[in-house]
């Protein structure tokens, strides 16, 4: 054990050697921690402290974050219980506490998008949430919908969809109830927008199209959430109606059809995303799982083929298959497969490998969050005109650098 004047002499050494550091070496040092650690270096001194509450800090550790695919996690959803599991070590699944009342009913995931979790409970109460710095905010409620036109039955579908706005620096929720006539022919697709800067629901324009999958939340891609849907009505034709890819644009707040590959059509398909680019699995009955990247956002020429799961014989035929991200190598990509498995799915041997992780619930819903800084409080994202300030504060700390307190 140290003496009290060997620990002292260990401080001042330490002291020595972090004033020898040009401040933009320590930030970026800061920029690659976990957001445990950097929550912790808050208190050190009030350089650290201003640094890692700017906005441009923020945005630094979420880049590097986003870019090297670390601070990642995988958050794993059972009736009203939710667990986080660390991607790089992929060992333990650990119960989070949520905001929200249960009521003895399960917890959606709306979505997650840059390390919010958008979740909601049976009483249809929503929360955006930072499992990291473990704050929330509970989003204004809705009235329940009562009157509608006297050909349109009740609500029979109400799906989201949660993105970020980059253009107006905020964070968009997107709710689509869609209502069906009592012919079965007609439909309505109500659509309402919370942002999180005004801290307010808007209404838009209706969707123009159908929902195909009632349960299954939007996909986030290219600054657009995606859901699977048709034209019109299966019944008004009397033919199964073609399953096509719309989008909404978080920006323009308009809906937009994506190009399909050239595939065969005679298949089930779902979206996805994998590595920054929107995809479509492709499920054909007895004969496997195609998954399609479209690389360039909007280009029907830039689908490509990424990998496909074949049926092996003799073994159960999943029933969905969900790329969830590709390993740090690029060589894997980690799938959920039927709401009760993952498994690294290798490119080359086209082998598929079952991952092991204690506590992992027995039926789950996957989905990738990473762990970042990004605030749930709308009076934290800056205006353009009060940027200046925060730049000035990070100018400030580089000039200074920083006296480290121990």
């Amino acid at each position: 054990m140290k003496s009290a004047n060997e620990e002292d002499g260990d401080r001042r050494q330490i002291q020595a050697f972090l004033a020898e550091l040009p401040p933009e070496v320590i930030i970026n040092i800061l920029s690659r921690l976990r957001v445990g650690r950097l929550l912790n270096f808050r208190s050190v001194a009030k350089p650290w402290r201003s640094l890692i509450d700017s906005s441009y800090f923020r945005n630094l550790h979420l880049l590097h974050s986003t870019h090297t695919k670390s601070n990642l996690n995988l958050i794993l959803r059972k009736e009203s219980d939710l667990y986080c599991v660390d991607f790089d070590s992929l060992n333990d699944a650990v119960e989070l506490t949520h905001p929200l009342m249960c009521y003895s009913n399960r917890i959606r995931v709306l979505g997650s998008c840059n390390g919010l979790l958008c979740i909601c409970n049976v009483a249809e109460d929503i929360a955006l949430w930072s499992p990291w710095i473990r704050k929330y905010r509970i989003l204004p409620s809705l009235p329940s919908d009562r009157k509608r036109d006297k050909g349109m039955c009740l609500c029979g579908a109400r799906i989201y969809g949660l993105g970020y706005d980059a253009v107006h620096d905020d964070y968009k929720l997107v709710r689509i109830s869609q209502f069906v006539g009592w012919d079965s022919a007609s439909f309505e697709g109500e659509v309402k927008v919370y942002s999180l800067r005004l801290n307010e629901w808007r209404r838009m324009d209706n969707m123009p199209y159908v929902l195909c999958y009632t349960r299954k939340m939007g996909i986030l891609a290219s600054g657009c959430v995606h859901w699977v849907v048709t034209r019109t009505p299966e019944l008004e034709t009397g033919q199964p109606a073609t399953e096509i890819v719309a989008g909404f644009d978080l920006v323009k707040e308009t809906f937009g059809e994506v190009p399909m590959p050239e595939m065969d059509r005679k298949c089930q398909i779902d979206v996805g995303y994998l590595e920054g680019w929107l995809c479509i699995v492709a499920k054909y009955e007895d004969v496997g799982v195609d998954v399609w990247s479209m690389k360039q956002y909007g280009v029907k020429e830039s689908w490509c083929k990424l990998f496909t799961v074949k049926q092996v014989q003799g073994v159960r035929r999943p029933k969905s298959i969900r790329p969830l991200v590709y390993s740090k190598n690029g060589r894997q990509v980690l799938l959920e497969q039927n709401h009760e498995d993952l498994v690294w799915f290798d490119l080359e041997s086209q082998m598929v490998k079952s991952v092991k992780i204690r506590g992992l619930p027995d039926l789950f819903e996957a989905t990738v969050c990473a762990e970042t800084l990004v605030s749930v409080d709308p009076s934290k994202r800056e205006d353009k005109e009060k940027q200046g300030k925060k730049n000035k504060k990070r100018d400030d700390f580089l000039a200074e650098g920083f006296k480290l307190v121990l």
